[in-house]
C-alpha cells in the first residue's frame, strides 16, 4: 500500500503510515477543495488493482477524510485531527468514500468523531485506566469482588466520563478492543490480589452485547485466563439483558459453557429494560445486579419495596444471588439488608479506585467492616 501511494505523489508531499491501516498524506500547494479531491480520487484509483498475497486476491477500499488549511479557522496542528475526524465520518457513512471536514458535519458530529478518533488511539496506546469498585457480602461484611471500570484521562481534554466515551465505543465498534483490554488488565490485576490478600477475591468485568455476540468470545475469555493465570472461578462476567435476548438459544449454550468452566455470570442493570422473566430459568446466571434506580425509589414509592421483595424471592428460588447497586447511605444499606439482599455496592462502601489493595489491607474507609461504618454513622 505504501509503495503504491509513493508512486502516485510528489517528493514534496509527505506520506506517513500513522496506525495499523491508517495513512496521512500532506500535500503542498493545494489551492482548492477540487485539488484535494483529485488527489483523494487518485488514492481510490490506486487501490482498484487487487493485491495478490500468498495466492490470495485481496481487494481493498479506503475511507478518506480531507481538511484544508486554513479553512474553518484551523491551525496547522489541527489539520491532521480534522482530517481524521472527516475520515471517521467516511467510515460511518458506508466506507469507500471521501468526506470533507466542514460545517456540514455539525459541531456535535465533529466532536463525537474527534472523540472516537482519540479513543481509538487511547486504546491502541494503552492509555485507558482500570479502576475497581468493591462489592460486599452482607452476611459476612467482607469484600467478595471488585468490579473493573474503564476510566480515561485525556492529556488535553482531561478526565472524560464513561457516560461520554462508552456510547461512542459501542456505536463505533471500539467496545470490542476496549472490552478485551479491560478484561486483560482486570484478570492480571486480580491474579496479584490473590497473592497479596491470601484469599480468593473475584473480579467482575462488564461484557457488551457486541463482545458477547462474537463467535470467538469463549475462546477469547479462556485465552485471557490462560495468559494471566487467573482461576476461572475468580472471574465474573456482567451481561445486560440485551446481550442475551438477541439469540436466546446461542446465549444459553454459551453461558452453560462458561459456567461449566467455573466462570461466574451476573445480569447487570436488572429491571431497567423490558424484562422478560420467562427466559431467566433458561440462562445460567449466578447473580442479578439490581439497578440503583430501585434503591432511590424505595424511599418515595412504597410499591417498589414489594417489587424488590418479589425479585429477591424469584432470584433465590432460581439459586441466584442478588447484588444491589447504588448504596450511598446507611439507611439504604440497612433497608436492603432487611429485605434479604445478598451483596451490595455503592459509594458508601467504596468508590472506584486504581489501587484496591488499600481496601483489602484496611487503609481505606471502604475496608472497614460494614457494621463499623454503621457505628461511625451513629446508629
Amino acid at each position: 500500500m505504501a509503495h503504491r501511494l509513493k508512486s502516485r505523489f510528489r517528493q514534496s508531499d509527505t506520506l506517513a503510515r500513522i496506525a495499523g491501516d491508517e495513512f496521512a498524506l500532506i500535500l503542498d500547494h493545494v489551492q482548492t477543495w477540487s485539488d484535494a479531491d483529485t488527489a483523494a480520487q487518485s488514492v481510490l484509483e490506486v487501490l482498484k488493482t487487487p493485491f495478490e498475497i500468498e495466492d490470495h486476491v485481496i481487494r481493498v477500499t479506503a475511507s478518506i477524510g480531507i481538511s484544508l488549511f486554513p479553512d474553518h479557522g484551523n491551525e496547522g496542528g489541527q489539520l491532521l485531527q480534522q482530517a481524521d475526524c472527516a475520515m471517521f465520518a467516511a467510515k460511518r457513512n458506508g466506507k469507500n468514500r471521501i468526506v470533507h471536514y466542514g460545517d456540514g458535519l455539525g459541531s456535535a458530529a465533529r466532536e463525537r468523531l474527534t472523540l472516537e478518533g482519540e479513543l481509538r488511539r487511547a486504546i491502541e496506546n494503552g492509555d485507558i485506566d482500570v479502576h475497581y469498585q468493591p462489592e460486599f457480602d452482607l452476611s459476612t461484611n467482607t469484600i467478595t469482588r471488585f468490579e473493573a471500570l474503564a476510566r480515561w484521562t485525556h492529556p488535553k481534554l482531561g478526565r472524560i466520563s464513561p457516560v461520554s466515551f462508552i456510547p461512542v465505543a459501542e456505536e463505533s465498534g471500539l467496545i470490542v478492543p476496549l472490552g478485551a483490554y479491560v478484561m486483560e488488565r482486570a484478570c492480571a490485576d486480580a491474579t496479584t490480589w490473590q497473592r497479596k490478600a491470601n484469599r480468593p477475591i473475584q473480579v467482575a468485568v462488564n461484557v457488551s452485547s457486541v463482545q458477547f455476540a462474537r463467535d470467538t468470545f469463549l475462546e477469547e475469555v479462556e485465552e485471557v485466563l490462560r495468559r494471566t493465570g487467573l482461576k476461572p472461578s475468580l472471574l465474573q462476567l456482567e451481561l445486560t439483558e440485551s446481550a442475551t435476548l438477541t439469540g436466546l438459544e446461542r446465549a444459553a449454550d454459551l453461558m452453560r459453557r462458561l459456567t461449566g468452566r467455573g466462570i461466574g455470570i451476573a445480569m447487570d442493570d436488572f429491571g431497567t429494560g423490558y424484562s422478560c422473566l420467562s427466559y431467566l430459568p433458561k440462562l445460567a446466571f449466578d447473580a442479578l445486579k439490581l439497578d440503583r434506580s430501585f434503591v432511590n425509589e424505595l424511599a418515595v414509592r412504597p410499591e417498589t419495596r414489594a417489587f424488590v421483595q418479589s425479585i429477591l424471592l424469584m432470584a433465590h428460588n432460581l439459586h441466584m444471588k442478588v447484588i444491589v447497586e447504588g448504596i450511598e447511605t446507611v439507611e439504604q444499606l440497612e433497608l436492603m439488608r432487611s429485605l434479604g439482599t445478598d451483596e451490595a455496592q455503592g459509594f458508601l462502601l467504596g468508590r472506584p479506585t486504581p489501587n484496591p489493595m488499600e481496601m483489602l489491607s484496611g487503609s481505606g474507609n471502604a475496608a472497614r467492616p460494614i457494621r463499623e461504618m454503621e457505628a461511625v454513622a451513629g446508629l
